[in-house]
């Protein structure tokens, strides 16, 4: 299932040409890289690496960072800073406060939590670091089946509102470590996304300032 094929986005011409043009193919990236290794085509190196665990979590966090300063608005969108100016909220509170309106936390997840773990522990740390932190007190993982998964398994976590009984979630925590799971966070990465194209207040928003040619809010 392309992210494209959702269907609510059929009410918003705009928005479904850029999810097609734009989103679509890095969605369908990540799908590809579930599909790894694939040690009988060589896509495996001679350390047993090639997995693209870390691959996909990266461009994962890119995406949720990317869609929150483009379809997804906070509500709020901007703040009055200490010299009483008037400033756009910035690009990691635009990206925690998507996660909290529309990731499929599990039930008795914390959302504020886990979307600032995602940001502070992931995210940030993987853009700008190697995902190296040192000092702290807590443990990151980022796992990946040794398994690729199989093309209907991969529509499955797409199509399916329900999390499928093989699939852990995408993010949870375990005393001081945070353990992500690529197939698990594309998953429910997915699912954010069709849960912001279900809100219309949003959506109509959006078509609004992508006809306008004003695709990303957030001024620099």
């Amino acid at each position: 299932m392309r992210l494209s094929d959702i269907p609510e986005l059929q009410n918003y011409p705009h928005v479904f040409t850029f999810v097609r043009e734009t989103l679509s193919m890095q969605f369908a990236d990540v799908r590809s890289m579930l599909r790894l290794p694939l040690p009988e085509q060589g896509i495996i190196d001679g350390a047993g690496y090639g997995g693209c665990n870390f691959a996909v979590a990266i461009v994962l966090c890119n995406l949720v960072s990317g869609i929150s300063v483009t379809i997804f608005k906070p509500s709020n969108p901007t703040r009055i800073d200490n010299k009483g100016k008037t400033k756009w909220v910035g690009s990691g509170e635009a990206f925690k406060q998507l996660l909290k309106n529309f990731y499929p936390w599990e039930q008795g997840g914390n959302g504020i939590e886990g979307a600032e773990a995602l940001y502070s522990y992931f995210r940030n740390p993987l853009t700008h670091a190697l995902g190296v932190q040192h000092g702290q007190s807590y443990r990151i993982r980022i796992s990946k089946s040794p398994s690729p998964l199989q093309n209907n398994q991969i529509e499955e976590m797409e199509e399916s509102s329900a999390r499928p009984s093989w699939l852990l979630p995408g993010i949870s925590s375990s005393g001081t470590q945070w353990n992500l799971v690529a197939e698990g966070f594309y998953r429910d990465v997915f699912h954010m996304f069709w849960n912001l194209a279900r809100n219309e207040q949003q959506m109509r928003m959006a078509e609004q300032r992508f006809s306008n040619r004003d695709i990303v809010w957030r001024e620099e």
